[in-house]
């Protein structure tokens, strides 16, 4: 071993200062401002929900469950807010940028579905020290703060620290989380990472046929994809076709009997293959595009190792038909329509509820699954436009008159 002391090339980000950051840095996040819909002939949106049956409980075994499934539109509006929002952590500072969400989803017959509102945070883009080169590191995110004179008699800091004393510097290991209300009473917490950036001139791979992960049908209902499905073929099963009682292993008590319904299903727009595998629409939608270029971003409540995210339920909900994860894949997309660069977005949600015994004794997992295809609103014809959707929502006692609104920023001083 060397005996000459080697020198770290981990070095510590900028130093904070009064007055920095200029501004909040978006990363990725700063392509999402504004509203995206559905259209006039365009792609629809599509979600496959499965729900206990009316009569059972928590301990039913499995198989008794209610399926639906409906092509939807949706109106979703991403707002920036332009201050960057201060996390101290004693030898390092972080500023998030944060970008709110709000989406109301109808289905066919205009009826509401589904509202939720939420934020965007960008985090970081993983990297130390500062790289002023980075597109998403200038403004810088993070700073390290060492103790000086002032901290040290301020908050009594002595005799355990002395000035210019600094500890760790953090590394954030995701650049993005995502919360979100949703009214059903689960309160949601994705983090993740830019997982394809800046890929140019294909069309994204969204998924395998029949990938498992991906499925409406979870290995713990009883379908396997390899002996289920066809492999390589959007043809239904020949399975699909016979009376449930004439189902092999075990007839109306196998799972072939409880889930040839998610095959068979064909109401409010939703059938084969979707309600199966609904990210075929994202893919169908992308059919004869050109693509200029897409990012993905990929968000998941769960994580093998590290600090996790998380879904917490109202009583009910945990009790009944439990949230227990959530994964989220977005791709922001440009493509090119007569001439002219366009943004679209796409994504994938998949909920996982537990309910009921499975048959080896388990709970249940039971994907519920949403997919849409989104464009800006101001690149969209007028006469393409569908109508814009309003939440039935009491209005405000505000005062009238007064003085106009003023922007106000925030100050991230040292007291």
């Amino acid at each position: 071993m060397s005996e000459i002391t080697q020198k770290s090339s981990v070095k510590p980000y900028l130093r904070w200062e009064e007055g920095q950051p200029t501004g909040p840095q978006f990363g990725i996040l700063s392509k999402l401002n504004g509203t995206w819909v559905n259209w006039k002939g365009g792609p629809t949106g599509l979600h496959t929900t499965p729900m206990p049956s009316p009569g059972t409980s928590s301990e039913t075994i499995f198989g008794v469950f209610h399926f639906k499934s409906q092509e939807y539109r949706e109106q979703l509006t991403f707002t920036q807010v332009n201050a960057p929002v201060r996390n101290r952590a004693g030898s390092n500072e972080q500023f998030n940028a944060a970008v709110k969400y709000e989406t109301a989803i109808i289905d066919n017959n205009n009826e509401l579905q589904h509202f939720e509102n939420g934020m965007y945070l960008w985090l970081g883009d993983n990297q130390m020290p500062w790289n002023p080169e980075s597109p998403y590191q200038n403004p810088p995110t993070m700073f390290n703060h060492p103790s000086d004179v002032e901290s040290v008699r301020t908050d009594g800091a002595e005799p355990v620290l002395g000035p210019g004393e600094l500890g760790p510097q953090f590394v954030p290991p995701y650049s993005i989380s995502r919360s979100g209300v949703i009214p059903h009473g689960t309160t949601i917490h994705l983090t993740g990472n830019i997982k394809e950036a800046n890929v140019q001139g294909k069309a994204p791979h969204i998924a395998d046929l029949w990938e498992q992960q991906y499925l409406a049908v979870s290995p713990s209902m009883g379908i396997n994809p390899e002996t289920d499905l066809i492999p390589g073929s959007l043809e239904k099963p020949a399975w699909t076709e016979l009376p449930r009682e004439e189902q092999e292993d075990g007839g109306v008590n196998s799972g072939r009997a409880y889930f040839e319904k998610i095959f068979n299903y064909d109401q409010f727009g939703a059938k084969f293959p979707y309600t199966v595998q609904p990210n075929l629409k994202l893919s169908d939608a992308n059919q004869g595009l050109e693509f200029n270029k897409y990012d993905m971003i990929e968000l998941d409540t769960f994580h093998n190792t590290g600090v996790q995210g998380g879904a917490i339920n109202n009583v009910m909900i945990e009790r009944y038909c439990r949230v227990a994860r959530m994964r989220y894949r977005m791709w922001i997309e440009e493509i090119v329509e007569d001439g002219k660069v366009i943004d679209q977005l796409q994504y994938e949600q998949i909920v996982d509820f537990e309910f009921m015994f499975g048959s080896s004794g388990g709970t249940t997992l039971w994907p519920h699954i949403q997919v849409n295809t989104l464009r800006r609103e101001k690149d969209i014809p007028e006469d393409m436009r569908l109508p814009p959707i309003q939440l039935p929502t009491e209005k405000a006692d505000e005062a009238c008159g007064g003085p106009e609104p003023k922007v106000y920023s925030m100050k991230h001083r040292k007291d």
